[in-house]
């Protein structure tokens, strides 16, 4: 079984006033740091042995609170999306003057100059993904907070318009009922080895008893983009730091 635990990052100044960030390099706030050490609790509770974040310092901010003990790596593929000449804008300005460029750009129907098409984002988002799930192939199983038997964990750090694109493509979620994710909430996604139900009160889940660590590497490695994608299950969805701590609530914001 692999575990990829994607997160998206902490909320940032921009975050807290309603700003269109994309790919403009905004680092967290206080409020995101402490989101940040909430929310490492229960990342390191999955005990993950590799960590993947983009190049926008929010997101390496953000898994460096995580207190993981290694680097993460570092990858283009994980920005958000970019809005072009709309970063930096506050969004409910632009609801007011251009209420339907906005809500056809959230669509994918319009591009204000400069910015990425949802189809792009997918497409990146998605290399990076199957590269990373195929990546676990490196690593040891470790025992799971919640399951019976160990699991290679994996941690994503990311933004929630590109893990948004991302898990619709994967087909776990549908646009129609779909819920911001919010600052540094978690979302789990796991690839099963193996097709049908998963029992957690057998030894390893009551699959490949016979598969040995070197053989299971190999089949992790050699996995194909379309296995990844058809295995993939939705465990959990958008669990915020302010569930799992709700003393320390402060706000949560888009972008």
């Amino acid at each position: 079984m692999i575990r990829v635990l994607l997160v998206r990052h902490g909320e940032t100044p921009w975050n807290a006033q309603g700003r269109m960030q994309g790919r403009t390099d905004i680092p967290l706030s206080e409020a995101g740091v402490q989101q940040a050490r909430i929310s490492g609790r229960l990342i390191r509770a999955q005990y993950p042995q590799q960590a993947h974040v983009s190049t926008l310092v929010r997101t390496q901010q953000t898994c460096e609170q995580f207190g993981l003990g290694f680097e993460p790596t570092v990858w283009d593929e994980l920005c958000e999306i970019g809005f072009g000449e709309w970063e930096g804008e506050y969004g409910a300005q632009l609801v007011d003057r251009f209420p339907e460029k906005f809500t056809a750009m959230r669509a994918g129907r319009f591009l204000p100059a400069g910015a990425e098409t949802n189809a792009e984002v997918t497409q990146r988002m998605r290399r990076a993904f199957f590269e990373i799930v195929r990546a676990t192939a490196q690593i040891a199983a470790t025992p799971s907070a919640d399951l019976g038997f160990e699991v290679r964990t994996t941690v994503v750090v990311s933004h929630g318009t590109s893990l948004r694109l991302l898990l619709e493509s994967l087909g776990l979620v549908d646009r129609r009922w779909w819920v911001p994710l919010t600052n540094c909430s978690t979302t789990i996604v796991e690839i099963p080895l193996v097709a049908g139900p998963v029992s957690s009160t057998l030894p390893r889940a009551g699959l490949d008893a016979d598969t040995d660590e070197h053989e299971e590497s190999r089949r992790i490695a050699a996995l194909t983009d379309e296995q990844i994608q058809h295995s993939a299950r939705l465990r959990l969805l958008n669990l915020s730091p302010e569930l799992l701590n709700p003393a320390a609530s402060e706000t949560a914001a888009i972008g």
